[in-house]
This record gives C-alpha cells, sequence and structure tokens, in this order.
C-alpha cells in the first residue's frame, strides 16, 4: 500500500483540489509544477481505485440483498 493510500478518500481529495488549485493559478519552478502534476496524478489513480472498489462492494452487497427479496411465484 502507498503512502497515498493510507490517507482516507476525503483527504486525497482534498490534497488533488489544492494541487489543482496550485497548477492553475501559481507560477511554479519546473520542478515544482512537475513534482506536484505527479502527486496529482498518483491521487487521481487513488482515489479512482477507492471508487471502483466501493462501487463493487455496493453492487455486490445489493445484489445479495435484492436476492432475498426476489419474488416466488405462486403455487
Amino acid at each position: 500500500m502507498s503512502d497515498v493510500e493510507k490517507i482516507s478518500f476525503e483527504a486525497q481529495l482534498k490534497r488533488l483540489q489544492d494541487i489543482v488549485a496550485r497548477l492553475e493559478t501559481a507560477e511554479l519552478p519546473l520542478e515544482e509544477g512537475v513534482a506536484l502534476y505527479k502527486e496529482g496524478l498518483e491521487l487521481a489513480a487513488a482515489c479512482r481505485k477507492q471508487l471502483l472498489t466501493a462501487r463493487n462492494d455496493i453492487k455486490v452487497f445489493s445484489e445479495g440483498v435484492l436476492s432475498d427479496f426476489e419474488l416466488q411465484p405462486e403455487e
């Protein structure tokens, strides 16, 4: 697990928003801009991974719960 994956989704998203704001508005030295861009890509990938995992978990849970409520044909 990378350092980025150890922080909460919300903290990752907030940091990503901060990076985007800095890249859009600040006059940064090239090295700092590239470092922020790389960090942003890592954060975006980690957020995407968490969202896909959550979506899959919800799908699996929903399918399991809903199968308990399937209508049985009347005899």
